[in-house]
């Protein structure tokens, strides 16, 4: 990064008094942000911005070790057909700003920011072992925050947002895209990942699909798109143990009793069976 130019010109309000934050950079390092009534808020070692300092959460975010999981899952391409939707997804959008909610290590978001070299991209998150990954590109801001909480994001400021297996917040969504801005919402399918429901996996409500649905209408009508991403990867044991630890599994089980139980419940192949809705804001 630069210090100086538009990349220090982003959409981030002060979550104590709304005021824009200036993005503060020190030989091409980002030092933090700061808004003018005199708030101040710095930045990790490794890049990322806690903006929560003295606000209380209620969830736990994911460990280390479950960012971890994720990581070698999402490094192996066991989620590809789901980047390829994204990747669709946006080109339609064509985004000047794509915003990740819930973005884990910013592996969605470093895909659809490599493919579109002019985008720039905010990650939001709870858990600092994944943002500290999502800042490491170039053209990100990575964001501590509490999903469940009015994003510190300015009004109409955002092309294209997305969450991926994340906690939604349609009214904020509506709020912060731009006229005619997108938001997609990936969520599994009843057959998602259904091998390993015997190997500690935690089961899925059945009416997810209908309660987004529900939850998004009254912000933005019908989804304008539906697409389902389906694949049939192979696994290695350790893989499945880490498909199963890096979701909410991971907050209650060890993952060394995980690798033991897939073992005894043998997969080799998995099932990603995911939709991807996208709707559109209207002016």
């Amino acid at each position: 990064m630069t210090d100086q130019g538009p990349l220090q010109q982003w959409p981030v309000r002060c979550p104590h008094c709304a005021e824009q934050l200036v993005v503060d950079y020190k030989d091409s390092r980002l030092r933090g942000l700061h808004c003018p009534t005199g708030h101040s808020f710095d930045a990790a070692r490794q890049g990322y911005v806690n903006l929560l300092a003295g606000k209380a959460v209620k969830f736990t975010p994911d460990s280390a070790q479950m960012i971890m999981s994720r990581e070698r899952v999402q490094d192996a391409g066991i989620f590809s057909t789901v980047t390829a939707a994204l990747s669709d997804s946006a080109a339609a959008a064509d985004p000047t700003l794509i915003v990740d909610c819930g973005a884990g290590t910013g592996h969605y978001l470093h895909q659809l920011l490599d493919a579109h070299p002019t985008s720039r991209g905010i990650a939001v998150d709870l858990s600092p072992a994944g943002l500290k990954r999502a800042a490491k590109h170039p053209r990100s801001l990575a964001l501590a925050w509490d999903l469940w909480q009015p994003l510190p994001l300015a009004d109409s400021s955002t092309d294209l947002l997305i969450n991926v297996f994340a906690p939604r917040n349609p009214a904020e969504y509506r709020r912060v895209l731009t006229p005619k801005g997108r938001a997609v919402v990936v969520i599994p399918r009843p057959g998602h990942l259904h091998e390993l429901r015997g190997s500690g996996l935690l089961g899925q409500r059945a009416d997810k699909r209908e309660q987004l649905i529900a939850q998004m209408a009254p912000h933005f009508g019908e989804p304008i798109t539906i697409h389902i991403a389906a694949s049939s990867p192979q696994v290695s044991p350790e893989l499945a143990a880490d498909l199963i630890f890096m979701g909410p599994a991971g907050h209650h089980r060890d993952s060394a009793e995980l690798l033991r139980l897939v073992e005894q419940h043998p997969v080799s192949t998995i099932s990603v069976d995911v939709e991807l809705l996208t709707w559109q804001n209207q002016p």
